[in-house]
């Protein structure tokens, strides 16, 4: 008789998944507001903190993150290469996703493109928005908020997948919460005072270093990490669907 395995809910997060990005020419000279966006997101697909399962739908097609919708079209950080041309806002008909050289990733095996229409609007990052109700926009994304809510729910993510692992790493999850709580008390801060927040101003600026200083997003599984609230602490970085899989096997093979 075959036994028949069924996925439970936290099986299911860490299913495999692959995700690569296709070989590109950059063909802009200066610096975009996508640019920022692209780097941050191979960042994260670099990482292995999370499966690419989570990825996927926590961050890269994810409605809370950004919803393009042009009638019935969908489109996200991430949209199907085969609808991308569709996606135009309505008042001057720009591509959302970029009509020629596009950033393409593949999913298994299906093409998705980035969004590259990425507005310079002086905005301040908007830290309640993941927590608001989700609308779609048919203009281009604001930078600074992305960039925000994208981290954000990285964070969220990791520490949520860190707490569901049968021995919990009590110590590397407060490392975490610890830094994401920085994070957001430093962003409150900035958005306290009267900067600019245009991509080429020092709000943005100021932003991007926020985030380039966040040990979790430049680490890697068993990377150790220096707890600065402690000077003699430090924490060893854990891929909490590694961990998973790691146990599964042990008890596959009893």
């Amino acid at each position: 008789m075959k036994n028949i395995h069924v996925c439970t809910a936290q099986q299911s997060q860490y299913l495999d998944m692959k995700i690569c990005k296709q070989p590109r020419t950059e063909v802009t000279k200066k610096a975009t507001t996508r640019m920022v966006i692209e780097s941050l997101v191979d960042q994260l697909i670099a990482s292995n903190l999370i499966s690419n399962e989570r990825l996927f739908e926590q961050i890269l097609y994810n409605k809370d993150i950004i919803w393009i919708q042009n009638e019935n079209i969908n489109g996200h950080l991430f949209a199907k290469a085969d609808i991308t041309d569709q996606l135009k806002t309505k008042t001057n008909s720009f591509m959302m996703y970029m009509p020629t050289n596009p950033i393409v990733y593949e999913v298994n095996g299906e093409h998705y493109h980035l969004i590259t229409r990425i507005d310079s609007t002086r905005a301040k990052p908007n830290l309640e928005r993941l927590s608001q109700a989700t609308k779609p926009i048919l203009s281009a994304a604001r930078v600074n908020d992305l960039l925000c809510s994208i981290v954000m729910r990285f964070y969220e993510t990791y520490i949520e997948d860190l707490s569901q692992v049968a021995h919990k790493n009590k110590e590397l999850i407060n490392f975490v919460e610890r830094e994401y709580q920085q994070f957001l008390e430093a962003v409150k801060e900035l958005n306290d005072y009267h900067l600019n927040w245009h991509p080429r101003g020092n709000g943005h600026e100021l932003l991007l270093k926020l985030i380039d200083n966040l040990q979790l997003l430049k680490s890697r599984p068993g990377k150790v990490l220096i707890d600065f609230s402690n000077s003699h602490s430090y924490v060893v970085v854990e891929s909490p669907y590694r961990m998973f899989k790691q146990v599964q096997k042990a008890v596959q093979a009893l």
